[in-house]
């Protein structure tokens, strides 16, 4: 979603240098299920109302198709999951894990 500046894309569509788009996400996805927070004075501070209205906009064009953000639900992205998975819990009953995250690296507490 943060790939894509929203609203050079409307104004690309609008204008007809962009024929149409096709999106997987949108930058402030998880924010538009939330729409009656767009009235609370404290959303402000937290979203970047440009943007959310942009990503409302761009649902809205009938030269936008947005789908569910599943890219990832294929067979073989499934096996890949499953097998990277089974082969983390077998690692580390051995004692030697792999695919270790190393929080201290990813600012997280």
């Amino acid at each position: 979603g943060a790939l894509v500046d929203s609203t050079a894309l409307i104004r690309a569509l609008a204008e007809g240098k962009v024929a149409g788009a096709g999106l997987d996400v949108l930058a402030q996805e998880p924010v538009i299920r939330e729409e009656c927070e767009l009235l609370r004075a404290v959303f402000e501070d937290r979203h970047d109302l440009r943007t959310l209205l942009a990503d409302e906009v761009l649902i809205r064009m009938q030269n936008v198709v947005v789908t569910p953000h599943s890219a990832f639900n294929t067979k073989e992205a499934l096996r890949r999951l499953l097998n990277t998975t089974v082969e983390n819990i077998l690692s580390f009953e051995e004692g030697s894990p792999i695919n270790i995250v190393d929080l201290s690296k990813q600012g997280a507490a």
